[in-house]
């Protein structure tokens, strides 16, 4: 028997869709399987992956047109249009997932990843809140901080999977600073000097995270109760991470249900 389940319901972020209502959780489900096929074409392998980009900026246009042609890209035309989501946002979203395919995957800087995070990140959480609702513009930063903080908990989780396709991104600068080399990361090597640097790289997450509560105005704090429940997520995440402490090649972090069904439950009791 197939499994009909809607794929965000399966993701970290479903508990976000437990606060809304059924129009903001239909609206928020095409702005997710949009993305998801974003992030499916560059992680998937397909040999054509640069035209299926191409193909989905062309549906992008047409859906901001009225000419949707797919069913998700009708889906989202509507919740588009219904809650004033900026195109811009998918736009850059493609952007930065067409980053991707420029190989091999690699960043200098902490500013450099910054601009892929804010992109396949940071405008997760501006289509988000237009979604949710939100007063005060602050929020907008609130919720790319909280993307980046998301972003660089994946990274630090995924890194010894992503190093299997050549892809690093943890920054160069940063690598070099503990001594570690490519070799090391693509060679899964877990050593005191990985290790370290996997650490910082939490501490950098954990500092965002706090950023991000801090950005958060009063007057958003319960209309954006949604993202407070996906950033517990991840929040909770990265703590396991440190906890272990960070190694390469382990297997992969992840919450069960019931981990899951707490933090929704602890966000919810602080949702005023």
């Amino acid at each position: 028997m197939s499994d009909n389940t809607p794929a965000y319901k399966k993701s970290n972020f479903g508990g976000a869709f437990f606060f809304l209502s059924e129009e903001k959780r239909r609206a928020l489900g095409s702005v997710y399987d949009f993305c998801r096929l974003a992030d499916d074409i560059v992680d998937e392998g397909y040999p054509d992956a640069e035209q299926r980009l191409i193909n989905l900026r062309k549906e992008l246009d047409d859906l901001y047109a009225g000419r949707a042609k797919t069913d998700i890209g009708r889906e989202l035309a509507d919740a588009a249009k219904r809650f004033n989501i900026p195109k811009e946002y998918f736009a850059d979203l493609i952007e930065g997932c067409a980053r991707d395919l420029k190989t091999p995957v690699r960043y200098e800087t902490f500013g450099d990843l910054q601009w892929y995070m804010y992109r396949v990140a940071g405008t997760v959480g501006l289509m988000c809140i237009h979604i949710f609702g939100y007063k005060n513009k602050r929020t907008e930063k609130y919720s790319a901080t909280l993307g980046y903080a998301v972003q660089l908990t994946n990274i630090i989780r995924d890194v010894a999977e992503d190093a299997k396709i050549n892809r690093i991104y943890i920054p160069k600068r940063d690598m070099e600073a503990f001594g570690v080399k490519e070799a090391d990361i693509l060679g899964l090597k877990d050593n005191r000097r990985t290790r370290a640097l996997l650490f910082f790289e939490a501490q950098k997450a954990q500092e965002l995270f706090i950023q991000a509560s801090q950005l958060l105005p009063k007057e958003d704090f319960k209309a954006l109760l949604p993202a407070r429940a996906m950033g517990n997520t991840y929040k909770a995440i990265l703590q396991k991470l440190i906890a272990r402490p960070c190694r390469l090649g382990d297997k992969k972090i992840k919450l069960n249900k019931i981990e899951k069904l707490l933090i929704l439950f602890k966000t919810w009791r602080n949702r005023l």
